[in-house]
């Protein structure tokens, strides 16, 4: 599951409106039809000898018929071929632009100032409980912290697929290449203590999107998918630190696990390392303790407080995408759900998303972000978002 926005603005500008002219002709064209006909066979009753009428009647039929053809037969285009192109692309996912609201550029190098609140400082440490992360390198866009951003960087193309029992027999086994790593792999690997702070929670994303990182995970919910570091064709290849190499893909056991990360990374159960946007955000949180089993899909039930003003959103707050219009206070009109991601740091000016869908697999990047206004309205391409806060961290 997986929102995915239209980056080339002037082609969003050119679908958006054709996309609801040719809306509004379906709906038309119907109605149209009915009338012309009812009207038509009027006259027929009262003059039923006039053949012009009967022409007519055939004429308008006709007519409006390809005009309702005309959309159906341009979205079964576009759903036939569906992302694989940018032109398609663009028109599936062409949305209204809204003038307060921006892209900011991942790899911006500006450092900006953290938020953090009183409760961020324990027992009068004067370090903020929030972490300080790089600007990545050149192999990593990833903005990880330093520590984690060089351990990843080591270690992208130790193994994959064909080799990977063999390669960790001979490191005593998964778990001890894990704690080997060092830093938060370390301290992390065989722990689910419940976190209580900003930092421990980015630690902990650290610990789960850092390995799927050094395995190079695929994006897979049952239906679709993507390659790391490639594509989600039925041709697309993975990038070299893939651990599916080339083409190859895993389906055959279904979904992964969700609720015990370690046991998944270190191939305990069954060797399948792919993941999706609830799934991911599923194993964080039950691998922090914040959830006691995967449940991030049921937005109404670990909806606990509704945040509508940006500006108050919070690093643990989950953010819900849906494919129809919602009234925000409303969960009875939250329909059609597909995706959701997580808040992972929070800055004076903007807020940081980490995302496990096909965004984070084909890009080799979880994190994207979204201006911190109150006049926010649109977050990554969509309108139709809820910001939900299932737990009060920090």
């Amino acid at each position: 599951m997986f929102l995915v926005q239209c980056t080339n603005q002037v082609l969003n500008n050119i679908f958006y409106p054709i996309k609801n002219i040719l809306n509004i002709i379906m709906i038309i064209s119907p109605i149209l039809l009915i009338i012309s006909l009812s009207v038509t066979f009027y006259k027929l009753v009262i003059n039923p000898e006039e053949k012009k009428l009967i022409k007519n009647l055939k004429n308008s039929f006709i007519a409006l018929v390809i005009i309702f053809l005309i959309p159906l037969f341009v979205n079964l285009v576009v759903g036939i071929v569906d992302e694989q192109t940018e032109i398609t692309s663009c028109y599936k996912n062409a949305v209204k632009q809204d003038n307060n609201s921006e892209y900011i550029d991942i790899y911006n190098k500006d450092k900006k100032k953290v938020i953090y609140s009183m409760d961020d400082y324990k027992n009068g440490e004067d370090k903020p409980s929030s972490l300080e992360f790089s600007n990545g390198s050149d192999t990593v866009k990833v903005k990880f912290t330093e520590e984690t951003l060089k351990i990843v960087e080591a270690h992208l193309n130790d193994f994959n697929y064909n080799n990977f029992r063999t390669f960790m027999n001979s490191h005593g086994g998964a778990g001890n290449y894990i704690k080997s790593l060092g830093g938060v792999f370390t301290k992390y690997y065989g722990s689910n203590k419940k976190v209580t702070t900003v930092a421990e929670l980015q630690e902990v994303s650290e610990y789960v999107f850092g390995l799927m990182y050094i395995y190079g995970f695929d994006y897979y919910n049952g239906n679709r998918y993507c390659k790391w570091g490639g594509g989600c064709s039925a041709s697309s290849k993975g990038s070299s630190d893939a651990f599916y190499p080339g083409v190859m893909k895993h389906t055959s056991e279904g979904l992964s696990e969700r609720n015990d990360f370690d046991a998944l990374i270190t191939g305990k159960n069954e060797t399948n390392m792919t993941t999706n946007c609830n799934w991911t955000v599923d194993m964080v949180y039950v691998k922090a303790g914040l959830f006691k089993s995967g449940h991030s899909a049921g937005y109404k039930g670990t909806c606990k407080r509704i945040i509508t003003d940006v500006t108050q959103t919070k690093v643990g707050d989950l953010i819900h995408f849906f494919n129809t219009p919602i009234n925000k206070l409303d969960k009875n009109t939250w329909n059609g759900w597909y995706h959701v991601a997580y808040v992972g740091e929070v800055y004076d000016d903007k807020v940081v998303v980490y995302d496990g869908g096909s965004y984070f697999t084909t890009n080799r990047n979880f994190k994207w972000e979204f201006k911190k206004s109150n006049q926010t309205k649109v977050i990554h391409g969509s309108s139709n978002w809820v910001i939900c806060r299932p737990v009060d961290i920090g």
